[in-house]
């Protein structure tokens, strides 16, 4: 795998793919640095790439763990020995802990909707399964079902999967007053899945992720810096809660990768932490919450616009969030969820950044799965800098979009 990307780079003349036994030699010689490559390409596409590495793995027969350990090996010989520049701490991280943190989610979802359509599933169900997971698709072409295993399926699942538009947004400085600028309208797209949704009767937690909460959303913008986010959150160990009747829910640890990427700011981090989350039930209404707290290891957070040599600094942070879910009669959706941000410059500067981004929804079900959301994001950034005035804004975004509903 690392070979056919680094040919690619090499056929189109990419600078870094120039290597030589020379250049191999240098990154030793040289040591682990903290690189200056784009936002999105550290904290996206490094990511995905572990997450070719880890779906290689799981779609052969190995468990999570030695998938994240498959994933770290094969980034250690990407850095090493396979990029002309010298090896970077911060994808040496963010490739194998994102990656294996997504390429889960992308596993499972390629299993789901494989493994829903049964022993033989059809040709647009395999596309879309390959698709999500390329690796997993290529082994199962190569190998057929000998490492497949028993179907693995969730208890229930929830999808909402979206195309709309952000009507506009405003972005203000607190301190001056001053409108920093306004933005929108731009074409939108979004999913948000929860996997093995807590209080569900037949729930059982026997590995990492059999619960998780993913959350996508890109806008198409004319800008340089997009703007999407990826909010991903998994059980690693723990246990149901409750009769799940009247009520129910589960405990235990959880691990997370973010990447966010707004008009306010740049948050991002690989996080665990202790967390619950719980549901309570009425004749036609139920109302489901999670509460999580995670320490960040390695966590990255910045400004939209390049300060210095890169824009955003890496640090060890913390990670709080609530949500809230209510359903009426399943046909009303609303959705409240806030995540707190603190993220420091330990690693690189001695800035720091303290964030709140919340959002707001209301789902409608119109007829069958389909129906429309209106949403509302507000966030708060207030930035330390060791040399520069200290930065205080605040910013919203409101959306409207076309939602899909799938699950069971």
């Amino acid at each position: 795998m690392n070979l056919g990307i680094w040919f690619f780079g090499y056929w189109a003349g990419k600078e870094y793919s120039q290597i030589s036994f020379d250049t191999i030699a240098q990154n030793f010689r040289k040591g682990w640095i903290i690189d200056t490559d784009p936002y999105w390409m550290n904290h996206f596409g490094h990511p995905y790439h572990g997450s070719l590495f880890y779906t290689a793995a799981r779609s052969t027969g190995h468990d999570p763990y030695l998938s994240f350990v498959f994933a770290s090996a094969g980034s250690l010989m990407w850095e090493q020995f396979l990029e002309k520049q010298a090896p970077a701490l911060n994808d040496q991280v963010t490739t194998p802990g994102g990656g294996s943190v997504f390429g889960e989610v992308l596993y499972r979802m390629h299993r789901l909707i494989l493994d829903s359509g049964g022993g033989r599933p059809g040709f647009w169900r395999r596309l879309g399964a390959f698709a999500l997971a390329p690796m997993a698709g290529a082994n199962e072409l190569l190998f057929g079902d000998r490492y497949q295993g028993p179907a693995l399926l969730p208890a229930s699942w929830i999808g909402e999967f979206q195309v709309g538009m952000v009507i506009g947004g405003w972005l203000k400085d607190v301190q001056t007053g001053a409108r920093l600028g306004n933005f929108g309208p731009w074409a939108s797209i979004g999913a948000h899945i929860t996997y093995g949704v807590p209080g569900t009767l037949d729930l059982r937690l026997r590995q990492p992720f059999d619960h998780f909460d993913f959350r996508g959303w890109f806008s198409f913008t004319t800008s340089e810096q997009p703007t999407a986010s990826l909010l991903i959150r998994g059980l690693v160990v723990g246990d149901t809660l409750g009769p799940a009747t009247g009520w129910g829910g589960l405990w235990g640890l959880f691990t997370s990768y973010d990447v966010i990427g707004v008009p306010l700011f740049k948050a991002t981090g690989f996080g665990l932490g202790p967390g619950v989350s719980l549901v309570k039930r009425w004749d036609a209404f139920a109302l489901y919450g999670t509460v999580v707290v995670e320490i960040l290891p390695w966590a990255g957070g910045g400004s939209i616009e390049k300060l210095f040599d890169r824009d955003y600094h890496y640090g060890p942070g913390t990670l709080g969030v609530i949500d809230l879910r209510g359903i009426v009669s399943d046909r009303v959706t609303f959705d409240l969820s806030v995540r707190e941000y603190w993220i420091s410059g330990a690693y690189a500067t001695n800035r720091s950044e303290d964030v709140t981004w919340s959002r707001a929804a209301l789902t409608v079900r119109l007829y069958g799965p389909h129906g429309i959301t209106a949403s509302l994001d507000f966030a708060r950034r207030r930035s330390t800098y060791p040399s520069n005035p200290d930065i205080h804004q605040r910013g919203a975004i409101a959306m409207a979009q076309y939602t899909l509903l799938q699950g069971w």
